[in-house]
């Protein structure tokens, strides 16, 4: 039997898994791609977003991840 997997709880209630979130933000910061980049690559994928989609996901998740990723470098 599979197990579920668990979700992010900031991301509960969204239409998306929290992995194709978490990855269309961590190559927007990376690599600095564009938002209509990023929806191509996922479309290249099977996820077919549009790039205001991902726009709002940044503006919405960035905040809270820095949170979390300053909880954990080193000072």
């Amino acid at each position: 039997m599979t197990l579920p997997k668990a979700r992010d709880p900031s991301t509960a209630g969204v239409g998306f898994e929290s992995d194709t979130i978490e990855l269309c933000i961590r190559w927007y910061i990376t690599y600095r791609l564009s938002y209509r980049d990023l929806a191509a690559m996922m479309a290249e994928r099977g996820t077919h977003l549009s790039h205001t989609t991902i726009l709002r996901w940044v503006i919405r998740y960035v905040p809270e991840f820095e949170r979390r990723w300053n909880r954990w470098a080193v000072a």
